[in-house]
């Protein structure tokens, strides 16, 4: 299956899954956003189905904090498996390997020609 689609994007936490926006991938190329923030980078794919995408999030309005930090720019490591329409890993900040965010992402269509 191709990667490339429009994708849904969650978190765990404390209280379980969170929904924070939807995610573009197309070609090794990532965009996306949410409420209050928007992301974009690039990812790589393996034979063995790993995933890293490394993205640039950019927060506004309500910031929250991710990894202990409450800034409005964060650099965001996601490894992850290909898992039929799912991707599902875990995010890091780069530095700060030994924290980390459940993620997970549901493929929910394909991108427009």
């Amino acid at each position: 299956m191709s990667i490339n689609g429009v994708w849904s994007t969650d978190i765990g936490g404390a209280y379980g899954w969170e929904a924070i926006g939807t995610a573009f991938l197309e070609d090794g190329r990532v965009t996306g956003g949410g409420r209050y923030h928007y992301t974009f980078g690039k990812y790589t794919e393996s034979p063995d189905g790993t995933i890293v995408l490394e993205l640039e999030v950019r927060q506004f309005g309500n910031k929250r904090a991710l990894f202990g930090h409450k800034k409005g720019e964060l650099a965001i490591v996601v490894t992850a498996q290909l898992n039929g329409e799912k991707i599902i890993g875990e995010a890091t900040m780069p530095g700060n390997a030994e924290y980390g965010i459940p993620v997970r992402f549901k493929k929910r269509g394909k991108l427009p020609e």
